[in-house]
């Protein structure tokens, strides 16, 4: 079953890493091409909801990094098909967010858009999936988690508290939402 998993897992990695120039390229060409923008502007209720589901992805992949280092093969296995979960969750909200009206080219939202566009499938999503490929190596597990932590604490958090602030105050909603994503203890190990 883990095998399984695991191939499932690993082709889903193949085939996004095989198409993110064109469906980047894509949305960002439908945001500013369209006069919906992506399917339209999400709104009041759409930004509240993509940061709060946003935060949540976080904080299930936090925990999961934590305590990622101390597990055995068996308990890594069980933790981190959540993890996995959550993080393939966030490009879904990074969409929704970067459709809001505020992130226009020149902008640190737009910014803050690109970094992870470009960074995130290979620095979070490959690695956890390597992770879950090679539980039973710990060389190859301490790896990977120093790849995701240095690329989520140094471009991801700092990426979606720009983001989440820039469109939830677009949007009003900055006493709604959190406006900075929650930071795992693993970060302070992490010179940027």
């Amino acid at each position: 079953m883990k095998s399984f998993i695991a191939a499932s897992i690993l082709a889903f990695v193949a085939a996004s890493a095989a198409a993110p120039s064109t469906s980047t390229s894509t949305l960002r060409f439908a945001k500013r091409t369209s006069p919906n923008g992506c399917g339209g502007d999400p709104g009041q209720q759409g930004v509240i909801n993509a940061i709060n589901q946003w935060n949540s992805d976080v904080q299930t992949v936090n925990s999961f990094l934590e305590v990622a280092p101390s597990l055995d093969p068996a308990s890594l296995d069980e933790q981190i098909e959540g993890a996995l979960t959550a993080a393939q969750d966030e490009p879904n909200q990074l969409q929704v967010l970067a459709c809001e009206s505020d992130v226009d080219p020149g902008t640190a939202a737009q910014a803050a858009v690109d970094d992870l566009f470009n960074g995130f499938e290979n620095n979070v999503l490959t690695p956890l999936g390597n992770i879950l490929a090679n539980s039973g190596d710990a060389g190859v597990v301490a790896s990977n988690l120093q790849t995701i932590n240095q690329f989520r604490c140094c471009n991801v958090l700092p990426d979606l508290d720009t983001l989440w602030t820039a469109t939830a105050v677009d949007e009003g909603v900055a006493n709604v939402v959190p406006l900075s994503a929650p930071r795992p203890s693993t970060c302070a190990s992490i010179t940027c």
